[in-house]
């Protein structure tokens, strides 16, 4: 062959390309191919140098989207021709160290049925070990200290691997070549049980067997899974789930369920075949689905809904856990008290668990970030993300320009993420929860140094919530005062229209404005009241207006009325002129006729806050047919208002009573009033409470074509109801059918959980186009 004929070509790859099987799957495709060269983790991506005749060099780079392992993924792949070194041999190099245009390491994947199948084979070195793992899956983001993703950077480096190990670890045709976390009973990590003060009651399988019998006398047992630990208890037990509440002080809020197979899911809940394969999935997530009404479990495990989460075991102890049991179903809840972030380290979890668990299911393998487990949800046009953690974060989400500099957006109060914008992507961080301790203000903190670890990237311009008493306000504002960097505070239901937006590649150019709507509990507004049922037009420019709202309802005895949504709904039907009905309701067997009484005298005074939030008008019809007095959890009223409204027979059909006014207010008022007067005149409560949910999405439509200039067909729907199906379904449909383009949020939580998303998106979008959010009318 002449020399003329020989050609070396460099690939550099981005995506999800490291800790997957990637560098394998190149040395594969190289050497079936003869070609020589190498591929090697670069600060840039993947980098791949491959030489031979020019006709095989091609067909390399045609076939290497289609040779990936599973997990893998390609999102950029940077061609260049080099100067032919002569090389004949395909090699694997060490990681090249440097700074990084992009987080390089995936997501924690649950077990893959090749690992199955090991554990199942009893001439197998890992029959039935509880750390069996390969580049196809296992912890990956919860296992690494720094990158590049090699061994020695992670948890696991303290493990030295046994002969065997290597040589699966430094074979490329091994499928456990350069899997990080790769272990076997001789080299692994152990486990152990015990009890608080007590020490080591039994190890190995000895220790699994242990638990398993705990479990089945409906004794409570922590669990070390991926990201931290997890509370787990018979979900067939209702005293043990009594127990489980008593215990994390944790009333009403519903529990997760893992299930040992899918047809034990299949039993419990109702799921069409995406669904279960996003249940067996590497995100593994807990999927919320209708709830069968023959699941054979305790009802304190979701009380007054419709939905059960369900899931698949994620990590080999799971598996091992469920094998030879009395039981299918275990409770698999955070392991944490209630407002703490989940426990990760042995030590802590003895000390922060001791009051809840029985037992401790204990090892030695680190866990260095915390991760909860994911929650998605069944719903029209398929699943939505409703917690992002364990299975998606850190995947990389895209944003509508390039940051010009590193962007960190802190989130708002409940339910928070951090979210760092480097480069052409944004990285959100693992669910921290809601801020009302200092642990979990900590772990704010800590989640949002650890994506700067990651990315070497330091936020230089930090966005939050406008809200002064937010702690994630308070932090960014510190950060920004440290470093000298730039501070922008971004309405709240205007991050969540941006998140959305961007998410469906469809945030506004220059000169194009879009709709949207943003419906959740509650966001700081400019006018000092308490915003969450918004009507916002959004310029390319950042510039935004708010074009229109819910009614607003008093908040007597102000941050009360948001747990004792019975407060509202008091005080709208006093608003409404229909007090006299509050004795005949379902309310009234909830609340003392005295409260009752002064709650409604108070209403008509001034003085009390408002509030626009959607959120506080579904949890207020949910306190007028009794299912929800005082709020167990957030949005739990809204929750079995939902739940009740899925039950309605027959075809649903909007209150005719009830139509919008002038202007651009829908009249939540009108609306609770025309509830109370259906039920009081004994109309049956499931029907109640659809109609009461196609008459909000009707009246929501209207206004939208009533408001929305001419022209402005995109509308983004946002914040928090957002994860009602029934909203969810009225609204698309609706819009749809009224000629506009509704967009949702699905790989994002529809709530405060995708917020700093949609924080960081509007930074980057004002640091690239040198503007800033502004409300129109403000100079």
């Amino acid at each position: 062959m002449s020399t003329g004929d020989r050609r070396r070509l460099r690939l550099i790859c981005r995506g999800v390309v490291q800790g997957v099987g990637f560098r394998p799957a190149v040395h594969r495709l190289a050497s079936s191919l003869g070609l020589g060269g190498f591929v090697r983790n670069a600060p840039e991506g993947v980098v791949i140098e491959v030489e031979g005749p020019d006709a095989d060099v091609r067909a390399f780079a045609e076939r290497l989207p289609r040779s990936l392992p599973p997990l893998a993924r390609i999102d950029e792949m940077e061609p260049a021709s080099v100067t032919p070194a002569g090389e004949s041999i395909f090699s694997v190099l060490a990681s090249q160290e440097g700074r990084r245009r992009q987080a390089l390491v995936p997501p924690d994947s649950a077990i893959c049925p090749d690992c199955r199948a090991d554990m199942e084979d009893p001439g197998n070195r890992r029959h039935q070990y509880p750390f069996t793992t390969c580049t196809n899956c296992g912890p990956r983001f919860t296992l690494v200290h720094t990158l590049p993703y090699d061994r020695e950077r992670t948890s696991m480096a303290c493990f030295p691997l046994c002969p065997s190990c290597r040589r699966e670890y430094e074979d490329p045709g091994d499928r456990r070549f350069h899997a990080e976390p790769v272990c076997c009973p001789e080299c692994g990590p152990r486990l152990w049980l015990e009890a608080q003060g007590t020490g080591r009651r039994a190890q190995g399988a000895d220790a699994i067997r242990e638990a398993q019998r705990a479990l089945e006398r409906g004794q409570i047992v922590a669990v070390k899974g991926f990201g931290g630990f997890q509370l787990a208890c018979r979900a067939d037990d209702e005293g043990a789930v009594t127990r489980v509440r008593e215990r994390k002080h944790r009333p009403t809020k519903p529990f997760a369920v893992m299930v040992r197979d899918i047809e034990t899911a299949r039993r419990l809940v109702r799921l069409n075949p995406e669904e279960e394969a996003l249940l067996a999935s590497p995100h593994a997530p807990v999927l919320l689905a209708p709830a069968r009404e023959a699941a054979a479990v305790a009802d304190g495990i979701a009380p007054g809904l419709g939905d059960l989460g369900v899931m698949l075991p994620t990590t080999p102890l799971h598996v091992e856990l469920f094998r030879g049991t009395a039981f299918d179903a275990l409770v698999m809840t955070s392991g944490n008290a209630s407002d703490e972030p989940i426990c990760r380290g042995n030590r802590e979890a003895v000390a922060r668990l001791g009051s809840i668990a029985d037992l401790f299911l204990l090892h030695d393998r680190d866990v260095v970030r915390r991760a909860d487990d994911s929650v998605t949800r069944t719903g029209p046009g398929g699943t939505a993300l409703v917690r992002r953690g364990r299975g998606y974060v850190p995947e990389a989400l895209p944003l509508p320009v390039t940051a010009p500099r590193p962007v960190l957006a802190l989130g708002p109060y409940l339910q928070v993420t951090a979210c760092l914008a480097v480069g052409d992507a944004a990285f959100c961080s693992q669910h921290v929860g809601d801020l009302d301790s200092e642990p979990a203000r900590a772990f704010l903190a800590e989640a949002a140094h650890g994506l700067e670890e990651f990315l070497q990237a330091p936020g230089e311009l930090l966005v939050v919530d406008p809200h002064p008493d937010y702690p994630s306000t308070w932090l960014g504002t510190e950060l920004a005062r440290e470093r000298g960097a730039q501070l922008l505070a971004v309405q709240h239901h205007l991050a969540h229209a941006a998140a959305t937006l961007a998410e469906h590649g469809l945030f506004p150019e220059a000169g194009q404005t879009v709709a949207a709507i943003a419906l959740d509990g509650t966001g700081w507004g400019p006018d000092g009241v308490a915003w969450g049922g918004e009507w916002l037009l959004l310029d390319g420019e950042l510039r935004w207006q708010r074009i229109g709202h819910l009614e607003p309802l008093p908040l007597v005895g102000g941050e009360a009325a948001v747990r004792e949504p019975w407060r509202v709904a008091a005080a709208a039907l006093v608003k409404a002129g229909a007090a006299v009905l509050l004795p005949r309701l379902p309310v009234a067997a909830l609340v003392s006729p005295d409260n009752l009484a002064q709650v409604a005298g108070l209403a008509s005074r001034p003085g009390f806050p408002h509030a626009t939030g959607a959120g506080r008008v579904f949890e207020a019809a949910g306190a007028l047919l009794g299912l929800a007095a005082v709020n167990g959890y957030e949005g739990e009223g809204a929750a079995r208002l939902e739940a009740l409204a899925a039950r309605a027979s027959g075809p649903v059909e909007a209150w005719p009573e009830v139509h919008l006014n002038d202007g651009g207010v829908l009249p939540s008022v009108s609306l609770l009033a025309a509830a109370a007067r259906r039920i009081v005149v004994g109309e049956d409560p499931s029907a109640t409470a659809a109609g009461f949910h196609a008459t909000f999405c009707r009246l929501a439509v209207e206004l939208t074509r009533r408001l929305v200039p001419a022209g402005v067909r995109v509308v983004a729907l946002g914040g928090g109801c957002l994860v009602n199906r029934l909203l969810r379904r009225g609204l698309g449909e609706g819009l749809s059918a009224a000629g506009y383009e509704p967009l949702l949020p699905v790989r994002l939580p529809a709530g405060d959980g995708g917020l700093s998303y949609g924080q960081a998106v509007l930074g980057v979008v004002a640091a690239a186009r040198r503007v800033e959010p502004r409300l129109k009318g403000e100079r």
